[in-house]
């Protein structure tokens, strides 16, 4: 869980507004990763994934629930905590 709060922690550090912005609720975290789902801007309008991968950057994926189904749409690897917010914004708009 710890860094479930470290991700959140950097999100926050690197644009407070960003959660707002992307409509965040209900967020969860597992033992290398921070979900979210978002109701976007205008694009993505699901569940975002951000998982710490073992080589210290993160795996992005963005997903929605069907019929009780989980389906990824999209993952962008190897993301530097700099590009989070980049990558989140380019999907969720």
């Amino acid at each position: 869980m710890s860094v479930a709060k470290t991700i959140l922690s950097q999100i926050k550090t690197l644009d407070p507004k960003a959660l707002d912005a992307w409509g965040a609720t209900g967020l969860a975290a597992t033992e290398d990763s921070l979900t979210f789902k978002s109701s976007g801007m205008v694009k993505h309008k699901g569940y975002v994934t951000i998982k710490l991968n073992g080589r210290d950057l993160y795996d992005v994926t963005f997903g929605k629930m069907r019929k009780f189904q989980y389906k990824e749409l999209a993952r962008v690897e190897d993301v530097f905590v700099e590009d989070l917010i980049k990558t989140i914004d380019g999907m969720v708009g």
